[in-house]
């Protein structure tokens, strides 16, 4: 199953990205352009849009936002997710729209990693069809995205995590997944334990002191001496940390006398873009 059909049932930010046009087009995008995006619109913006033709009147036009898997090669055969349209008037030839900004709704994608083109359509017989286009540079985070995997962790001897651990997050939950977590002490109960998923600009390795952001928190409850949750998988509430590429990695905590006390970790071995 694709990380897409996964993240689809989890339940903003603002990005500005800009990008210059380059060579001329009989309808032409020029000088820079940018979209940015709050809450549930988006705003996009053109410094001038162009029609160079000697005669006649373009079609309708429109400006589009458009988030990709892929980066776009310029063809008319763009697939992917319109994140906003402006709708424009037909542009007389030898004339141009200028300072172009618009607000129009923003359509959200499936959360994750995404390349992002601003196209200039124009209307004709045949539909719709890009005349101009021009590509953003590098990956945006659309729907605070988010995922790690590790795989056959051993036992830490005390209290912690065995097999597979994996996190997923999107558009404001998380999903915690563990293969089991052991209790391996001889003799009583844990403390209450919880699980946390930090962001840290650095790998954590260990150690009493972990800097970073908490992004999430769930609690587990307690563990006999011997006893084992086995294929826990809970949600909770997700707070991206603020706009980067950090490490993150999961602790396991417990309550001891004086606070939380980290009995097991795992630091995932990709950073993530937020």
């Amino acid at each position: 199953m694709s990380l897409r059909r996964l993240l689809s049932p989890l339940l903003c930010l603002a990005f500005v990205v800009l990008a210059v046009s380059l060579p001329a087009q009989e309808i032409d995008l020029v000088g820079s352009n940018s979209w940015w995006k709050v809450g549930a619109t988006l705003r996009i913006s053109a410094e001038r849009v162009e029609n160079l033709r000697e005669a006649g009147t373009s079609g309708n036009l429109r400006l589009r936002i458009w988030a990709t898997d892929e980066i776009d090669d310029g063809t008319n055969d763009l697939t992917g997710f319109v994140l906003g349209t402006s709708n424009l008037r037909p542009l007389p030839a030898g004339y141009a729209y200028v300072n172009l900004s618009r607000v129009v709704r923003y359509n959200r994608p499936p959360p994750g990693l995404y390349y992002t083109t601003i196209t200039l359509e124009e209307n004709t017989v045949d539909g719709f069809f890009i005349v101009d286009s021009e590509n953003y540079p590098g990956l945006v985070n659309l729907g605070r995205y988010g995922y790690g995997a590790v795989e056959n962790l051993g036992s830490n001897g005390d209290v912690g995590f065995v097999g597979d651990v994996i996190w997923l997050a999107g558009n404001g939950r998380v999903r915690f997944y563990t293969e089991e977590m052991l209790n391996q002490r001889v003799s009583g109960r844990s403390g209450v334990l919880r699980i946390r998923l930090w962001a840290t600009a650095t790998p954590y390795d260990g150690g009493p002191l972990l800097q970073g952001y908490p992004m999430a928190t769930r609690g587990v409850g307690r563990l006999s001496a011997g006893g084992s949750i086995p294929l826990f998988a809970r949600s909770a509430l997700f707070r991206a940390p603020p706009t980067g590429e950090y490490y993150v990695t999961m602790t396991l905590e417990e309550l001891v006398p004086g606070g939380w006390n980290i009995v097991d970790y795992v630091t995932f071995p990709e950073t993530s873009l937020f």
